[in-house]
């Protein structure tokens, strides 16, 4: 069975399938740690990678749209399948990104979302968000002014080629992914501060908010899937801290299921099977939710959950990572980590479940660690 194959048998819960071998992703201060470990090199990091930026466990990439460096070193080593390959798409008014301010240390851009955000040259960290273009209910109807119903003009640049290359294709491709969700997207574009407080001050302008932007995907994601077989649906939350969720199921029930349940209805039409939410933190209390929304599977199950709970509570909800990466810390060893594998391939046997460290793999995993981990668990996936 192919990568694809792989993924389709084994979230379909059928019996006997074939178990995917993959990891979700490095972070590029990583691979370069594993060269000096141990890691043979096939492909350097590119130079202008900072340490957190994330090397995708994916064998492909569709176009130079989606910004992404898939991985060309640790896949042939253990011999991994690929990930979902990126699907790419823009939800963004297509604005020209600008650089406002550069100096040797740092520059400030306006990205093509009217995002303004600094950007450390000389050091490995996220972005300092400085404005967010949307702080009224003013701005709001300002900002979708911007967008206009010409599709196409966002469709890949190789769009006819890729199609075709697409239908005999061996890996598994997603659609969705950052920005998209019915959360995500709203706190991207207005600041998680205002958008929380709009939840008591102007509800129905999150209400609008996600009209806006549910027509929006729906209209233009119906050209792709009208000409794209796509394996899986990810719609990107993040909703919770370690602590829980900072959406209370009650706020999730008014601003989002509405939403979900309209977009999932839109899938089916097209025989989507695996709609993923994507949330990390501790996510115990939005699983009910979600669920009865319409979605199929969640990733990447944080080691904060209790994934042998979750797959005994809900066995027939599609389970993607949760293995805990702190058992590849160099202060760990190898009884956590068969530990760790045990507790994983309990889940496996029940099925619907694709096993991977929860999200991608930070400096802090040794080669020595991850090198026996990975080796043990195509061991245990083979048999």
């Amino acid at each position: 069975m192919n990568s694809r194959e792989k993924f389709l048998s084994t979230l379909s819960f059928n019996d006997g399938s074939q178990n995917m071998k993959v990891e979700f992703g490095y972070w590029a201060g990583t691979i370069r740690n594993w060269f000096k470990q141990g890691l043979p090199v096939v492909e350097d990091i590119p130079a202008e990678m900072s340490g957190e930026e994330i090397i995708r466990g994916s064998s492909a990439s569709l176009s130079d749209d989606t910004g992404e460096t898939t991985d060309k070193n640790v896949i042939p080593h253990f011999k991994l399948d690929s990930y979902l390959v990126k699907f790419p798409f823009d939800m963004s008014p297509m604005l020209k990104p600008e650089v406002l301010d550069e100096n040797s240390g740092f520059k400030i851009i306006k990205d093509s979302f009217g995002i303004t955000k600094k950007i450390l040259k000389n050091s490995s960290s996220v972005p300092l968000i400085t404005d967010f273009p949307i702080k009224s209910k003013k701005d709001f109807y300002n900002y979708t002014g911007l967008y206009d119903d010409d599709y196409c003009l966002r469709l890949p640049k190789n769009w006819d080629n890729l199609v075709i290359t697409l239908r005999d294709r061996e890996f598994p491709i997603r659609l969705g992914g950052a920005p998209f969700g019915f959360s995500f997207l709203a706190r991207h574009l207005m600041g998680d501060v205002f958008y929380m407080l709009s939840m008591y001050d102007e509800p129905k302008l999150l209400k609008e908010f996600n009209d806006f932007f549910l027509k929006f995907i729906m209209n233009y994601w119906s050209i792709i899937l009208n000409r794209v077989d796509i394996d899986c649906i990810i719609i990107l939350e993040d909703m919770a801290y370690r602590s829980g969720s900072f959406i209370s199921n009650k706020m999730f029930d008014e601003f989002m299921k509405p939403y979900y349940i309209k977009f999932i209805d839109f899938l089916k039409q097209y025989n989507i099977r695996n709609i993923i939410v994507d949330s990390d933190g501790l996510i115990d209390e939005l699983i009910p939710s979600w669920i009865e929304a319409g979605v199929t599977g969640i990733f990447p199950i944080e080691a904060v959950n209790d994934l042998t709970t979750i797959r005994n509570r809900y066995p027939r909800l599609q389970l993607l990572g949760g293995v805990n990466k702190k058992v590849l810390f160099n202060d760990s060893n190898i009884a956590k980590i068969d530990a760790e594998l045990d507790k994983i391939s309990k889940v496996m046997e029940k099925g619907g479940y694709i096993p991977h460290i929860d999200h991608a793999v930070s400096e802090d995993v040794t080669w020595e660690y991850f090198k026996y981990y990975r080796e043990k668990l195509n061991s245990i996936i083979g048999e």
